[in-house]
């Protein structure tokens, strides 16, 4: 009998084939990896019917299981297609010093982007980027592989009139033309702030020239390491758009940038990075192609061999015959055709990442890779109007839940009877969440445990939302039923369960407590209760803040976590409960003086285990403990004998 997986788990430091792309809600690998270790035995066969960035697919190859990836959005199986590729270091070094040699020898390019150096005075110095700001340039950052100093400059009149002449450059190579297509995502302030209404738009005109230019050398080339620089190119495209901003000076990071946000902002601060550069580094060198692939092997054991599959597939695959010669299946599927594809109930194990309600618009987003994909190969071609999600005017939380319902029914169908399915999901509005429990009721499940998993790294949702509730999920694990009963609730019925939960939360940590760790809380709570909220929207704050001053009091003594919620009533606290924080200290300490020398994971591990939902306290926290008992030496933590 296996052993379930009933607390949160400790996110591992990713291998570069995991950070190298772009791509926004990532999960972490090795949690998802101990998932699948522990819900199948080898060669069962794991499914993640919306792939993302194909982190389970991989982890299943690695834990010798069998994958089906699908997502309906082609980014997926691009990256599935690269890293299914045998990986030639010299060939493909060779390819990309090729075209960076080619480019820098380009009239146009040298009359925006070589400049003297003011240090030794060679010819050959590289201006790495500009800073703008409403319109100006006011800053740009030399490169000289000369004397290998790199400084910034202030604004000319010189690089002024360069960047005003670009208007001039004569594109002849190809380069993405299209309009966009309607879509909240794209703003009438963003059109406005970039420029035009076109995605090439999306990069100054100079930039374009260059971007266009690599592409059309790309092509050039043919097999294995063609679709390996078009990687490379798919990595720089963003990072050489008007999307980026400078860093602050406080950040001592001048010469680099990121597309920060999950969302298509074109602020008054622009980085325009030389693209060329981008490329080459992003080619080679950390957190590139050459990393990614070389880790490929290092981290799975082998090169993965994968199936590609039509999503217009007419006939149900023999997965047998198929996984006698290939380790992952995949394709441009949409969630709604998987049995037109895969026979019933031959799968034991799902594990996947839904689409949140709309928290991160993942198919827009894409849009800025997948407009050079699909030139490069017709399969990377969008099919947007597929995407289950919420667009405000286009699609809105009714529409999402059915497409989500009828969606995950047919999981329901290929999944074995005696399977586990595990989902990550979080929004902060209560009538998408309760959208997604509804989905999963009426589909057939039955969910047996919630468990909110705090991250280490930033996802989406930390993009989106403050103190907490972002840089985490929660991890919904269900089995098959054939019918869940919800109940049928009212509204007083519900705000009397927030209001009680919210108290035995509160009362359970002893402290007062960030809004955001206790409506992590209540959403485990709600999950579980089985509360159907379909006749009204009131977020679970509202609810909340009716009873301030009766039930709970406000305060602001922690300003980086927001206001503090605490009970007007303490006797409800039975016993000699100690506050929260005071049992993380005291665990934090007693690892380190049992262990002596540990690393900040095995501590994290400990307090998972025994704070888990509500009780879970901030990672930062944790932190400030560990540094007053040890002192660090490399990766690991000296207990200090206080």
């Amino acid at each position: 009998m296996m052993n379930d997986i009933d607390y949160a788990l400790v996110e591992e430091k990713r291998p570069p084939m995991y950070t190298s792309m772009k791509y926004w809600g990532k999960k972490p690998h090795n949690i998802w990896n101990e998932y699948i270790k522990t819900y199948t035995k080898e060669n069962d066969i794991v499914l993640d019917p919306f792939s993302g960035s194909a982190v389970a697919a991989f982890e299943a190859v690695r834990c010798n299981r069998k994958a089906i990836a699908f997502d309906i959005n082609p980014l997926t199986s691009f990256i599935i297609d690269v890293y299914s590729t045998e990986f030639d270091r010299d060939k493909f070094e060779n390819a990309v010093k090729e075209i960076y040699d080619n480019i820098s020898k380009d009239e146009c390019y040298n009359l925006h982007y070589n400049i003297r150096c003011k240090e030794c005075g060679n010819t050959d110095a590289i201006i790495q980027h500009f800073k703008w700001e409403n319109n100006n340039i006011y800053e740009y950052g030399v490169e000289c592989p000369n004397c290998k100093k790199r400084y910034l400059c202030k604004s000319d009149m010189m690089q002024e009139r360069k960047a005003e002449s670009q208007k001039n450059i004569v594109i002849k190579s190809w380069y993405p033309k299209e309009k966009f297509y309607e879509t909240p995502s794209i703003s009438n302030s963003f059109l406005k702030n970039i420029g035009g209404d076109s995605f090439a738009d999306i990069w100054t005109k100079r930039n374009m020239y260059v971007l266009s230019k690599i592409y059309d050398l790309i092509d050039s080339y043919d097999g294995e390491v063609k679709r390996q620089l078009i990687f490379g190119l798919i990595q720089s495209v963003h990072l050489c758009s008007k999307m980026c901003v400078p860093r602050r000076a406080e950040s001592n990071r001048s010469f680099s940038t990121s597309w920060g946000r999950s969302a298509f902002i074109c602020s008054a601060r622009q980085m325009e990075m030389n693209p060329l550069l981008v490329f080459f580094n992003n080619c080679i060198g950390k957190q590139s192609v050459e990393s990614a692939m070389l880790s490929v092997k290092r981290h799975i054991g082998k090169t993965p061999k994968s199936y590609f599959v039509e999503s217009v597939h007419k006939t149900k695959l023999n997965l047998d015959e198929i996984f006698e010669k290939y380790d992952i299946i995949y394709g441009v599927v949409d969630i709604n055709d998987i049995t037109k594809i895969i026979p019933e109930e031959k799968i034991k194990f799902v594990i996947t990442d839904p689409p949140y309600g709309g928290l991160v618009q993942y198919m827009d987003l894409s849009q800025i890779w997948l407009i050079w994909l699909k030139h490069f190969d017709s399969k990377y071609e969008p099919q947007i109007d597929k995407e289950i999600t919420i667009k405000k005017g286009i699609v809105e939380v009714d529409e999402y839940c059915r497409r989500f319902t009828d969606g995950i029914r047919n999981l329901y169908t290929v999944l074995k009877d005696n399977a586990k399915i595990v989902f990550t999901f979080h929004n902060k509005e209560i009538k998408v969440w309760n959208a997604f429990l509804r989905s999963l009721s009426q589909a057939g499940f039955r969910i047996e445990k919630v468990i909110h998993q705090q991250n280490k790294r930033t996802g989406e949702s930390n993009v989106a939302n403050p103190y907490g509730t972002s840089a985490s999920d929660f991890y919904i694990r269900c089995s098959k039923s054939e019918y869940v009963e919800r109940i049928r609730t009212n509204k007083d019925e519900f705000e009397n369960f927030i209001v009680d939960r919210a108290v035995k939360i509160i009362s359970a940590r002893n402290e007062p407590t960030p809004y955001q760790i206790l409506f992590n809380g209540l959403l485990s709570e709600i999950s579980k209760a089985g509360f159907d909220l379909e006749d009204f929207d009131d977020n679970i704050s509202n609810f909340l803040e009716k009873h301030i001053g009766s039930v709970f009091v406000i305060e602001n003594t922690e300003k980086v976590y927001g206001p503090l919620w605490w009970l007007s009533d303490v006797s409800s606290i039975k016993g000699n409960v100690v506050p929260l924080s005071q049992r993380v200290e005291v665990t934090v300490r007693e690892v380190l003086k049992e262990k002596r020398e540990v690393k900040i994971d095995e501590i994290l591990a400990e307090i998972f285990i025994n704070y888990p939902n509500g009780l879970t306290p901030d990672i930062k926290k944790i932190d400030e403990y560990v540094k007053k008992y040890a002192y660090p030496s490399g990766e690991r933590w000296i207990y200090n004998g206080k």
